[in-house]
């Protein structure tokens, strides 16, 4: 998702994101949304992931970006006006102690858009087996390798070897939590939320999108299996 895009969904949400907002991507990866922030006036923007995945454009860039795996972000209290993520929340393993700090170096009035994963994804993107984030079973991993499953890291191993990779990778690299434990766990950190399907679908420059948008607000029932089979798209708020 593009900056106009999340820039318009924040509109419809009533925040209005000004030029010298401090704007963090959660989980920045290689760094490319944090440039795309910059390309287009947002001269605070800053990243941080627990990995150093970055293709920097500069080697001075690297003072914008902040790579640890200490658990706790390396922040002031009360230091964003925006944080945003995208396939990121299902690779933390302590969600609640993460939440908790994204709270915490939120200003208060400050927000968030999360894009991840539906927990019963019919296909699972990392590992590209069904329902791979809910069935952690290593008989339905080596089941689908036998199939033929692989990812593109996975070519010509044998299913046993498959297998094995896809159990450690769910055990150590995904967390699908439910909908509605995530409802208790933000409304118990202090967060307001709410999902942002319907303003995903009508701010985006697709025009299918749109008119998806337009039969979406007739059948809300659309948004729930969305964000339940397919993805989460959820915006919250530090009261």
């Amino acid at each position: 998702m593009n900056v106009e895009h999340r820039i318009a969904i924040l509109a419809r949400l009533g925040f209005e994101l000004s030029p010298d907002c401090r704007v963090l991507d959660f989980g920045c990866g290689a760094g490319r949304c944090v440039y795309d922030l910059l390309d287009h006036g947002f001269s605070n923007a800053c990243g941080y992931d627990v990995k150093d995945y970055l293709e920097l454009r500069d080697p001075a860039d690297r003072a914008r970006f902040l790579i640890t795996d200490s658990g706790q972000l390396p922040f002031a209290d009360r230091s964003f006006d925006l944080i945003i993520s995208d396939q990121v929340l299902e690779h933390v393993q302590d969600q609640v102690g993460m939440l908790r700090e994204l709270h915490r170096v939120m200003r208060p009035g400050g927000v968030a858009l999360h894009i991840f994963p539906a927990r019963y994804c019919l296909l699972e993107n990392h590992i590209g087996v069904p329902f791979g984030g809910v069935f952690g079973h290593r008989w339905w991993y080596k089941l689908w390798a036998w199939l033929g499953i692989r990812n593109d890291f996975q070519k010509g191993l044998s299913a046993d070897e498959t297998a094995d990779r896809n159990t450690c990778y769910f055990v150590g690299g995904l967390n699908y939590v439910s909908n509605s434990c995530y409802q208790v766990v933000w409304q118990s950190l202090g967060y307001q939320w709410k999902w942002f399907d319907q303003e995903f679908l009508d701010t985006c420059e697709r025009p299918r999108a749109r008119l998806l948008g337009r039969i979406v607000r007739r059948l809300p029932l659309v948004c729930w299996l969305n964000r339940t089979f397919i993805t989460r798209r959820v915006f919250l708020k530090k009261a």
